[in-house]
């Protein structure tokens, strides 16, 4: 079944295992993590492990342009580029019918940060860099990768927080289904830099983070339609919404079974639109290890789904990327696609992200179905 009728036909990524998928697909569970922080001057938190991606700009798309370029905008270009390959840019009607769809939550938080302290400290009237402004809007990084790859169809930027890589597959879904685009290139990023160590070090002092590492990272996918020929993983249901009240508030545990419920409901929709049973599902990756309750709801949540006999990968997604926060989704469904490949042809699993505000996505793939044999 393709009930939702889109497919994934490639995929890429650049996280702390490395440079590519397949770098994802090797990495060694048992190696230690890559810790080391690139070369800075900023002060960055002692008492924080990080997950840092290690990879070379200039390598990957050429010098050209890039002097200016922020960390976001630099993830996710090169991660473009590994999805796009050695060809060169679009052109004619597949450049009209190409397009990029990224999930962030608020772009480059080092680039506006540093943007708005020169606005305050440098000598008046307004001496700040011109040419780091276009980093500070929000939609600057998908707007650089239709720029290179010169992809003239959709174009947009998807905020939403830990549920933004999903929201982005969502909407990218919506427009291929729709017939804007053939191929959209979907993803979401986040970067790691001196303004989110710190927060994320507060966050954890207020028990509102795991004390885990915080990392950074990309992952892309292109999507196209599903048709008989296609070879690659179907995505057979996608489900978002609003399931429950906010956990973070007076009602205490009884808005934490509401919100396993609520997520029990997502994966019920999610399940009946993919024709499945829990059974069917070989493996599941879970979102929310770095925040102490929605880590509780989600795997309460499995725990109760009634049938189900999946591998679910929770704690060891953020100890190998740490938490990458708007790209915590499509890391995590990088890591599933790599787990269906040593799994039989036809294997199904699944992705869930819940928010402590109440809303929860669940996504299920299926990798394709072993090839039939001519007679």
């Amino acid at each position: 079944m393709t009930a939702h009728g889109i497919s994934i036909v490639g995929w890429q990524a650049i996280s702390a295992l490395g440079v590519g998928a397949d770098a994802l697909r090797t990495a060694d569970p048992t190696a230690p993590p890559v810790t080391e922080l690139p070369q800075s001057t900023d002060p960055y938190p002692q008492d924080v492990a990080y997950r840092p991606a290690h990879f070379d700009v200039s390598a990957l798309i050429g010098a050209k342009g890039t002097r200016s370029i922020d960390r976001t905008t630099a993830l996710a270009l090169c991660t473009a580029r590994l999805l796009h390959g050695d060809q060169p840019p679009y052109e004619g009607e597949q450049a009209e019918r190409t397009g990029f769809v990224l999930g962030t939550s608020t772009g480059s938080i080092r680039s506006t940060s540093d943007f708005t302290r020169d606005s305050l400290v440098q000598e008046r009237p307004f001496l700040v860099n011109p040419a780091h402004f276009p980093n500070t809007v929000m939609n600057c990084a998908a707007g650089q990768c239709a720029i290179r790859f010169k992809a003239r169809a959709v174009n947009a930027t998807i905020s939403g927080g830990r549920l933004s890589g999903l929201l982005a597959l969502q909407y990218a879904s919506q427009m291929l289904r729709r017939g804007y685009a053939d191929r959209l290139l979907t993803g979401a990023v986040e970067e790691l830099c001196v303004q989110t160590a710190w927060a994320h070090r507060g966050l954890i002092q207020l028990g509102k983070r795991q004390a885990v590492p915080l990392g950074e990272g990309c992952a892309m996918f292109s999507l196209e339609r599903t048709t008989p020929q296609h070879e690659g993983v179907a995505i057979l249901a996608l489900r978002y919404g609003r399931y429950s009240e906010p956990v973070d508030g007076p009602a205490g545990d009884l808005a934490l079974d509401h919100a396993v419920e609520g997520a029990l409901a997502c994966i019920g929709e999610a399940l009946t639109q993919a024709g499945l049973d829990a059974s069917e599902v070989v493996a599941c990756c879970l979102c929310g290890a770095a925040e102490p309750r929605i880590a509780d709801i989600e795997r309460r949540a499995i725990a109760r789904l009634p049938g189900a006999s999946m591998t679910v990968h929770q704690t060891a997604l953020v100890d190998r990327f740490g938490d990458t926060y708007s790209a915590t989704f499509v890391l995590a469904l990088c890591h599933l696609l790599a787990c269906l490949e040593q799994a039989p042809a036809g294997a199904a699993g699944m992705v869930l992200a819940t928010t402590d505000d109440g809303h929860a996505g669940c996504l299920i793939v299926r990798r394709a179905p072993a090839a039939k044999e001519l007679p």
